[in-house]
């Protein structure tokens, strides 16, 4: 039974609607644009340091590390069965390395995209770009569902050990 407030919920969901939003908006596009953003910033500002190497090099680990910070709060935050952080963390890890999978290979479609006709090319990117939601979605779902599956797997066990008849 759900013991939270009617208008708790509503904040939880209001805060973690803007929350993934606005992370998945930078993420993603750290991911797929970063280093030609950060290669035409160092080029036009002249900069002395090489800031394409950095972000190519930082990237992905910050990415990874945000995006595992963002599911943990999705999983600590939304279900009814409250889980610990350490019950969390395998759907968080599952989530952001298939994130971070789709992520890419939606970043070598860009790279290849200016090769097609441009009718077919204005097709394509909405397909594609639904088709990276829908997956985005899907592996949030399937990170929740390993977390669920390992914390049944565990109440099993715990129950087990316990009702296991201890020697006289």
């Amino acid at each position: 039974m759900e013991d939270r407030h009617w208008w708790s919920k509503y904040i939880i969901s209001f805060f973690l609607l803007f929350w993934f939003g606005l992370t998945i908006l930078v993420c993603f596009n750290a991911v797929v644009f970063g280093e030609t953003l950060a290669g035409i910033a160092e080029v036009n500002w002249q900069l002395k340091i090489p800031l394409q190497e950095w972000v190519a090099a930082l990237n992905l680990p910050l990415t990874a590390i945000a995006l595992i910070i963002l599911a943990l709060g999705l999983y600590l935050l939304t279900p009814e069965n409250y889980l610990t952080m350490r019950q969390a963390l395998p759907g968080a890890i599952l989530f952001a390395v298939g994130w971070l999978a789709v992520t890419k290979l939606f970043q070598l479609y860009v790279a290849k995209y200016d090769r097609y006709n441009p009718t077919y090319h204005a097709l394509a990117s909405i397909i594609i770009l639904l088709t990276w939601m829908y997956l985005t979605c899907l592996l949030l779902l399937l990170g929740g569902k390993l977390n669920a599956i390992l914390r049944r797997e565990q109440d099993g066990a715990i129950q087990n050990t316990a009702s296991a008849p201890q020697p006289a």
